[in-house]
């Protein structure tokens, strides 16, 4: 008797609003291909060199911005736990690249549940990196089915985050640590976005 085929999963990206061409690039590989870019893009960790320091012990200790940041929570749910907490998703964040989980190379990814928050100077980057380790585990797309939802504690902190914080980042066209609490999918690699499987979604 044939198995019924594997229902698809996904993980999402935002379309980066500076995107050249149709590659996701981790901010690290910018600085080969898009020089220019990776020298604006990277002074988004000027004040946070620990936190770019910080290495991902189970895709070869790459450092942190060697990978791919993938989120298994469909943005329109940060959209709605946003507005639950009186905040708006920024306009730069309603577009996303939705990614079947299947095109992911298991060799190179792995999903991170972080048991740490790390603020820029609060850390010892070496025990800190030994940490994300034991964090993250071997990825595999059925595991995406307990990971779907915005965890309470990204929603307590949307609550605390107060309206004139939210309004300076919303200047920048962002919002304060959107992605707080949440799991991840670390990806190591380049990403083609013209693959069969992907699409745009907008909240």
């Amino acid at each position: 008797m044939n198995e019924p085929p594997d229902p698809s999963r996904y993980v999402y990206h935002r379309v980066p609003p500076d995107l050249r061409g149709t590659t996701l690039y981790p901010l690290n590989r910018l600085a080969d291909v898009y020089p220019d870019l990776y020298e604006k893009l990277q002074q988004n960790y000027a004040t946070r060199r620990d936190i770019a320091a910080l290495r991902i012990p189970p895709l070869g200790n790459c450092l942190w911005n060697d990978v791919l940041f993938l989120s298994p929570i469909h943005p329109a749910l940060f959209e709605a736990a946003l507005a639950e907490a009186g905040h708006t998703l920024p306009t730069p964040w309603r577009r996303f690249y939705r990614i079947d989980a299947r095109l992911l190379n298991p060799a190179s990814t792995v999903v991170y549940r972080s048991s740490e928050t790390y603020w820029a100077g609060q850390f010892d980057v070496e025990k800190a990196s030994v940490q994300i380790g034991i964090d993250c585990v071997p990825f595999k797309p059925q595991l995406l089915d307990r990971l779907e939802e915005v965890p309470q504690a990204t929603r307590d902190y949307y609550a605390g985050v107060t309206a004139e914080a939210a309004a300076r980042a919303g200047q920048a066209g962002s919002f304060p640590a959107i992605f707080l609490h949440t799991p991840h999918v670390l990806y190591k690699g380049d990403f083609d976005t013209t693959q069969d499987g992907i699409s745009i979604v907008e909240v």
